[in-house]
């Protein structure tokens, strides 16, 4: 039989599903080039907001309609169950993905079959001779954020075994991989199920082992991160790294960040945001915001803005709040649609011309890059930091590296020559 993966979401789905992929083709499924062909339709679903969700069972209607077997997982089965089964003919979450088998096999004897529990998997250990460049170091979180069903589907949190992540990053670095994405929900909570945050260890680790590559640091909480932030930056002294954090603010207002447990106050944001600036230059920042939150006030934004014009974070992620089922702000009176977008726009325009500014300081300079990926004729590289730098001219090799000179800039990349 053949199968094809859609994968929405995170950097976490998308290692789910090389998971998947790969428990399918060791049990003799078949994957097709295109959707048409395939027997059933694997959707690795999203839960962060309702307009994904609505979207992905609109697209598995239509499928099912057309005589597709439907099977979802990720998320939503585990914050919308209900909803999954009115659509799937079989549903498993993110942590009993080895009873895709079962599942598969319930379908082809013409039933349905929807489980959704914890088998404390241990993902690394599965994947560990995978040569896919999406690393997950753990599963699950610590956290209890008033609006977030994620951590519904997710569960508690498990470390993986670092002997299995040093292993599949050996693998990829030896198969020729040259640049690796470290992902969790929660980088900085790395060990503490096991009584301590082993992050700063596992990035020495990574740091001593041989091969010509470069990895990028996932997520990582405030609250977390401010406890090892010095080790955690000891660490990206090792050229093996990116000069980057990803640290989600999610609003510069103190009281609305207690009101959704987030765990910290802006001032260790501050603190985190402070420290990586002051250890590398042109280091990159990457954060996420929450705007027209059910509690948040007109002063509770214009606190964002500020935080935001002070920072001036490379990388924003902008999200309208959406409520979702069975979280504590689901009963929440919500803000009209108007105000949400109105902040996210005023939010948007801010950033850009952040960057903007910035981005045109790089021209004259030159940089080391690499070279990550080719878009048609255009080729995307990475500086030492991480930062997009576009080649419009050139035939390069993926993984190659060498110096260009900055000749242009857009918000949101910057144009290089190769010297």
């Amino acid at each position: 039989m053949n199968y094809f993966i859609k994968t929405f979401g995170c950097k976490l789905n998308h290692s789910d599903s090389i998971l998947i992929e790969k428990i399918l083709d060791d049990n003799g499924y078949d994957k097709p080039e295109d959707i048409a062909s395939a027997d059933f339709i694997i959707f690795n679903t999203c839960a962060v907001v309702d307009n994904t969700a609505e979207k992905i069972t609109k697209e598995a209607k239509r499928l099912k309609e057309e005589g597709k077997k439907i099977i979802f997982g990720g998320c939503l089965p585990g914050v919308i169950a209900d909803r999954c089964k009115d659509v799937a003919d079989g549903v498993f979450s993110p942590t009993n993905i080895d009873d895709i088998i079962h599942i598969i096999t319930r379908i082809n004897e013409g039933g349905n079959e929807y489980i959704v529990r914890n088998n404390n998997l241990d993902k690394a250990a599965l994947l560990h001779d995978s040569h896919s460049n999406i690393v997950s170091i753990s599963e699950g979180c610590l956290g209890a954020c008033t609006y977030c069903a994620t951590r519904l589907a997710r569960k508690q949190l498990i470390s993986f075994k670092a002997e299995d992540i040093l292993s599949r990053i050996t693998n990829i670095a030896s198969s020729g991989g040259f640049e690796i994405h470290l992902t969790s929900q929660d980088l900085a909570v790395y060990g503490l199920d096991r009584g301590e945050q082993e992050l700063p260890l596992l990035l020495s680790q990574i740091g001593a082992l041989k091969g010509d590559f470069k990895v990028k640091l996932g997520m990582m909480n405030p609250g977390w991160t401010i406890k090892i932030i010095d080790n955690i930056l000891d660490g990206l002294e090792n050229d093996h790294y990116y000069k980057f954090l990803h640290v989600p603010l999610q609003s510069g207002d103190d009281d609305l960040l207690r009101m959704m447990n987030r765990g910290y106050g802006v001032s260790e944001f501050l603190g985190i945001a402070n420290k990586l600036r002051n250890s590398f230059k042109n280091s990159i920042l990457a954060t996420d915001i929450i705007v027209g939150h059910p509690l948040e006030t007109d002063e509770m934004f214009e606190n964002t803005i500020k935080v935001i014009k002070e920072v001036e974070p490379d990388i924003i992620h902008i999200f309208k709040f959406s409520r979702r089922p069975n979280t504590p702000d689901d009963k929440l009176k919500d803000l009209p649609d108007r105000i949400k977008k109105d902040r996210s726009r005023a939010l948007t325009r801010l950033f850009h011309q952040i960057n903007e500014e910035r981005n045109k300081g790089f021209i004259g300079s030159k940089e080391k890059v690499l070279v990550v990926d080719k878009r048609n004729d255009t080729y995307l590289c990475r500086n030492n930091s991480g930062r997009a730098i576009v080649l419009k001219d050139g035939e390069y090799g993926l993984g190659q590296s060498f110096e260009v000179k900055i000749v242009g800039s857009k918000w949101n990349y910057l144009e290089g020559k190769r010297i």
